[in-house]
């Protein structure tokens, strides 16, 4: 099995989809045999200053106070201004163009997070967020872990840094390859013959053609 996909991750200062946006990374992947090889990334800085450059866009305390506990790599990358951040306008149309570019399904990880923050930023700029091809990792994960509770998920790399969004998205294109891996295998895993004498018939031949396209019809419906 061959595809490609799209994982997003924003930093932000709240949950909500109106949220003021800090930094977004983007990584197009090509996965096979769950292994995930990146094909184009996008990572940008934003101008965050909620008064002048995020008009519209909220701010939470509880977000602010998750912040000051986390790392100072991650709190630095996500703050500090080092002149290079881009206006939201600008940002939004960059990622635009790039993901006509890279026209695969894109994987936030919450349906009510990172697609639909995005979607909201898009709208307030006059863009058309791509919905259709909205996908929730999240959700995959508590599907295929609740299927297959033994599935073993890649750990966060040791010399990349959480909650940079580039990094936490570049580890959850790993995440994905293997949940996909696991639905792949198990649907294989899944087909049963009747062989009488172990030998394989030209009916059993048909059969075992027919459940290994069911089978690629199936995969591909899920990743479409």
């Amino acid at each position: 099995m061959k595809t490609r996909q799209i994982i997003i991750d924003n930093e932000t200062l709240d949950i909500a989809p109106s949220a003021v946006l800090l930094t977004i990374g983007a990584v197009a992947v090509e996965i096979e045999n769950g292994k995930a090889t990146p094909l184009a990334r996008w990572y940008r800085r934003l101008q965050w200053d909620t008064g002048h450059r995020q008009p519209g866009r909220t701010v939470s305390q509880s977000t602010v106070d998750w912040w000051l506990e986390q790392s100072d790599e991650a709190f630095s990358e996500a703050f500090e201004d080092d002149g290079q951040r881009l206006p939201i306008w600008l940002a939004m149309h960059s990622l635009q163009t790039w993901l006509q570019l890279n026209p695969y399904p894109i994987w936030g990880n919450g349906s009510d997070f990172d697609n639909a923050q995005l979607q909201h930023a898009f709208t307030q700029h006059g863009l058309r967020w791509p919905f259709w091809r909205n996908r929730c990792l999240r959700s995959q994960r508590g599907l295929v872990l609740d299927l297959y509770p033994e599935t073993k998920l890649p750990e966060f790399p040791a010399d990349k840094i959480k909650h940079h969004a580039l990094h936490d998205a570049e580890h959850e294109t790993d995440v994905l390859a293997a949940l996909l891996r696991t639905l792949t295998l198990s649907s294989i895993a899944c087909i049963t013959l009747d062989i009488p004498g172990q030998q394989l018939s030209e009916t059993g031949m048909q059969a075992l053609i027919e459940s290994l396209r069911h089978v690629k019809t199936t995969t591909e419906g899920v990743l479409a």
